[in-house]
């Protein structure tokens, strides 16, 4: 029965430690994108930001956290992310002529305004369905505080059953 518990309470802490380093990051990303004004904080080329809209479902659904590249060049059919007034949006590149792209979402039925290459941000990488409804619910002050409330009470308390069992098995 102890052995169990103790399993249990390495995969708690292992848990916790992952959504404070997540926290961390969210609360860092969050800090850089105020100070700087920039929708899309890039660290070594590369960025995440949550889908909002259903512009490109099935591909990628409402709530995905998307993980952006920034490259020299990009290709048609590439997902990228471009700011339209310091708006994000990420649709399919369609078609690139110069220093004019011209893109769509993958639900809608016409094709977007064309843009300028320099607003390109950079190509979606990879899809995590869901994460981003995850870190859009923690990036409430008080969320993050309960959150981190409950982290250092579940480690005390992990942490003084760990030690009421040392002292057992050594009397």
């Amino acid at each position: 029965m102890m052995k169990i518990f103790t399993v249990i309470s390495k995969i708690l802490s292992v848990v916790l430690a992952m959504v404070c380093i997540m926290l961390v990051f969210v609360l860092g990303k969050m800090s850089v994108a105020k100070m700087t004004g920039d929708p899309l904080p890039m660290v070594f080329g590369r960025g995440n930001a949550m889908v909002m809209s259903g512009s490109m479902e099935p591909t990628i659904p409402i709530g995905s956290m998307i993980i952006i590249h920034k490259h020299d060049s990009y290709a048609p059919d590439d997902i990228i992310t471009y700011d339209e007034n310091s708006t994000l949006v990420t649709h399919r590149l369609i078609s690139i002529d110069g220093d004019t792209a011209i893109t769509k979402g993958d639900a809608n039925n016409a094709q977007d305004s064309p843009i300028q290459t320099s607003q390109i941000r950079g190509e979606v990488t990879a899809v995590l369905p869901n994460a981003g409804k995850v870190l859009l619910w923690m990036q409430s002050p008080l969320r993050i505080f309960i959150i981190l409330l409950l982290g250092i009470t579940v480690q005390f308390l992990l942490g003084g059953f760990s030690k009421r069992k040392q002292k057992k098995t050594k009397s």
